[in-house]
């Protein structure tokens, strides 16, 4: 009787040969997920043959050729993304040249123009429980990011209610300080619901051009 790892090397096995072979290491990289070299290792094991196409002109590089030309057209439209946006928005792999022809134009920014967390914006006097509301956190998010970042305790304590706030005579600063918070959030949200618009809005026309996903 095989062992499970006889079983789980010939399940590989199985996977790895139908492969298309006949295409490059990088189109089988794209494709799997994996490194160009862990490719080229699964290939000697198979005894697979070289790809037709090794050393010519590929598909991979017409659709590098088609991704630079469809980016230098469409600058306007990329300019103040980030490199991980486009990635995730039009589907260009990691490898092509496109993204080191948008930061030599000085499209690119560095980071995410729209961040998932806005940490810096948040008004860590107000009570973690607050701002996990207003912000719409995962629980304890902000909890353990105060703590992380050694930030003082909230100015406000929810101890005992509002009417302890009241009696503190601080129900009223208490007040505006949310209010003006859940102002700021708004403002984000809003920003970010405009720029997940905007992308959609440019992704118009890539995948035919370039042969990506959008």
């Amino acid at each position: 009787m095989a062992s499970r790892r006889e079983l789980r090397r010939e399940a590989y096995l199985a996977k790895w040969r139908s492969w298309d072979w006949s295409k490059q290491h990088v189109e089988l990289a794209r494709e799997t997920g994996l490194s160009r070299e862990r490719i080229r290792q699964i290939r000697q094991l198979l005894g697979a043959p070289k790809s037709p196409h090794h050393g010519s002109y590929s598909a991979s590089r017409r659709q590098n050729t088609l991704a630079l030309q469809w980016a230098a057209d469409n600058l306007d439209r990329l300019k103040g993304l980030s490199g991980e946006e486009v990635r995730r928005k039009y589907g260009f792999p990691r490898h092509l040249h496109v993204y080191e022809f948008l930061r030599a134009k000085g499209v690119l920014r560095n980071g995410n123009l729209i961040r998932k967390y806005r940490w810096g914006q948040m008004n860590f006097e107000l009570p973690n429980g607050v701002l996990q509301r207003i912000w719409k956190l995962p629980l304890y998010r902000a909890t353990t990011y105060r703590s992380r970042k050694r930030l003082p305790a909230p100015k406000w304590s929810l101890v005992g209610g509002l009417g302890a706030l009241q009696r503190r005579g601080e129900l009223r600063a208490y007040n505006r300080a949310v209010q003006a918070e859940e102002r700021k959030a708004a403002r984000y949200y809003r920003a970010a619901s405009q720029h997940s618009e905007r992308l959609t809005s440019a992704s118009t026309g890539c995948e035919l051009v370039c042969g990506v996903r959008v």
